[in-house]
């Protein structure tokens, strides 16, 4: 029984004590605020993936300076935890996303091979 009586007098003492609980950690507040695009443009079949921007707003400006073709477009945005790509086929794009790369590349293929023949897909990346 006394040890028994210990570990219940311990207990409260380390909840109590822990505190951590209500904490917000940087791994969580980065993670949070992320955000990420692709972009495409038609007339040169150009396309850029950025990831891990702390804006959706900034994600976008940065893939399309970098794609820097005046009919680049964004094709797909993808959110906090979220992982996104392209596929490009011989006479479209497929785009995707989803929890994991797989997911978001298994989509990519899917919506691309709906319009096109010969699609590949680029790696996911995600937003973690």
């Amino acid at each position: 029984m006394k040890g028994l009586l210990g570990l219940l007098v311990l207990i409260p003492t380390v909840a109590m004590s822990c505190g951590c609980a209500t904490m917000k950690s940087p791994a969580a507040d980065t993670e949070v605020n992320r955000y990420g695009v692709a972009v495409y443009a038609p007339s040169t079949r150009d396309w850029r993936l950025r990831w891990q921007a702390a804006t959706l707003q900034q994600a976008q400006q940065r893939a399309l300076q970098e794609c820097a073709v005046a009919d680049c477009q964004v094709v797909l945005e993808f959110g906090p935890g979220q992982c996104g790509t392209l596929a490009l086929g011989r006479g479209g794009i497929g785009v995707g996303q989803g929890d994991t790369p797989a997911v978001a590349e298994a989509a990519a293929l899917s919506d691309c091979r709906r319009s096109s023949p010969g699609c590949r897909v680029a790696p996911a990346e995600c937003n973690r």
